[in-house]
């Protein structure tokens, strides 16, 4: 089997891009209707199902990124997409992840608030990404 990295790359990409606009618009604006009393273990079950979910993506994502601008000798076209994905991880790990976590504690109006928000950094990164490949990357 002929394994198309650049196929794959387009594939998780846009995976990434539908789960985030979902995430951004449906899944985290409805934090807000889950009650207090529920929502510890609401929120354990998203933390848990979206990790199943997005984790495995995330880290083909950014090995698929490395291994095509390896792959072509670190020309700028996919360049691009690896600092993309760079800058998706540190919103990651440095913004959502310490925000779930405090709300796994409990719920926070102004946390899961301040949630939509700082994803609008992830959808936008996730958007440009997944726009730059099909511009300059096409299948």
């Amino acid at each position: 089997m002929d394994l198309d990295l650049n196929y794959w790359n387009h594939a998780i990409s846009w995976g990434l891009f539908v789960l985030i606009w979902v995430v951004q618009l449906v899944h985290y604006p409805s934090f807000q209707y889950i009650d207090k009393e529920q929502f510890a273990d609401f929120h354990l079950h998203h933390t848990r199902s979206i990790s199943f979910i997005v984790l495995p993506l995330m880290l083909l994502e950014l090995g698929l990124a490395g291994i095509l601008l390896m792959q072509n000798d670190f020309q700028w076209k996919y360049l691009v997409p690896l600092i993309l994905v760079i800058l998706i991880w540190a919103s990651t790990f440095l913004i959502q992840v310490p925000d779930h976590n405090r709300l796994a504690e409990g719920k926070d109006v102004a946390i899961a608030a301040r949630l939509v928000q700082t994803n609008w950094i992830r959808t936008v990164l996730w958007t440009l990404k997944t726009v730059w490949l099909w511009l300059f990357t096409p299948l």
